[in-house]
């Protein structure tokens, strides 16, 4: 029994950007991620794999280490070193804080052997490109997907990192809390496959880095908002034991009822119902985002002008 007492789907991710407009030039043109919805200050894109990753314009992001990156497979060791030439090349264009040197990973730090490099972004996320042998094992990388002509051919999102004080206290939290999946990998590291969602390396870490509410991972079930506050009242219940720091209150946006919740390492994690849409339909199942298509969803997917 879970506190979380129904079945659990790990979804979506977000992250803080300083300008929305210039986060989706950077996720598509660079990182090769579909966009999917523009709202006036938050974009959401979508990995190849249906996974979702969701940028919000807040005035200052807070800093983010580099134990928390997302994670872009390229098909061998030659894409990966065109790659790095490519964004090496364009790093002013986009803003591109740092760039890593190439070099294959050492699998004692946090489970991933990879050839690969780093990049920190204009609003200081980190992203890994590595060729496609990653930990979780190989990914579907499709060959014409959209967008075309990244400098990161469009393709899945295989996994992210995030930090965590004590493992096996974390470990018992995805398991018996959240209603996830986490085995411990290595001596000071776990991983998650989000119930077949977004894959987890949780990496202990001397002091983590405070996380901010819309640095949040999403965790997404199928019910009514009645279901989603008596999950709010388990979660309150059970807080103390786990370790969890803060419960906001239920309320209803972008389409889902949900609530937020910040764990024992301060990560931040939003249950919800979607309450239109199936979790990984959060806007349009198949093809980018267009006016048209907009359009044909409704007002609620429209663009609106920053």
């Amino acid at each position: 029994m879970t506190v979380l007492f129904e079945p659990t789907l790990a979804t979506h991710t977000t992250l803080e950007c300083i300008d929305v407009s210039e986060s989706i030039r950077f996720y598509r043109e660079v990182m090769g991620l579909a966009t999917l919805r523009r709202l006036k200050m938050a974009a959401v894109f979508r990995g190849t794999n249906g996974l979702i990753a969701a940028s919000v314009q807040v005035p200052r992001p807070m800093p983010q280490p580099l134990l928390n990156f997302y994670t872009r497979p390229v098909q061998d060791r030659v894409q990966v070193e065109a790659v790095h030439a490519a964004v090496t090349a364009a790093g002013e264009r986009y803003g591109i804080r740092q760039i890593t040197r190439l070099a294959e990973e050492d699998p004692a730090r946090f489970g991933v052997g990879t050839y690969g490099f780093y990049l920190q972004d204009r609003d200081g996320n980190w992203w890994r490109v590595e060729e496609n042998d990653g930990p979780f094992g190989k990914v579907e990388l499709p060959v014409d997907a959209e967008p075309r002509d990244a400098l990161v051919a469009a393709g899945p999102i295989s996994y992210v990192t995030l930090e965590c004080r004590d493992m096996h206290k974390t470990i018992r939290f995805y398991r018996e809390f959240l209603g996830i999946d986490a085995e411990q990998q290595g001596p000071h590291y776990f991983f998650s496959r989000g119930n077949g969602g977004v894959c987890v390396i949780g990496v202990e870490v001397p002091e983590v880095m405070p996380q901010p509410v819309l640095n949040h991972h999403g965790i997404t079930l199928r019910g009514d908002p009645a279901m989603i506050d008596r999950l709010r009242d388990s979660v309150v219940r059970n807080a103390e034991e786990f370790g969890v720091m803060k419960v906001l209150p239920a309320t209803s946006q972008h389409g889902s009822y949900s609530f937020y919740m910040q764990d024992l390492d301060t990560n931040w994690w939003e249950i919800e119902i979607l309450e239109e849409l199936d979790p990984f339909q959060q806007t349009i199942k198949d093809g980018e985002w267009t006016e048209e298509t907009a359009a044909a969803m409704g007002a609620r997917f429209s663009r609106h002008s920053v």
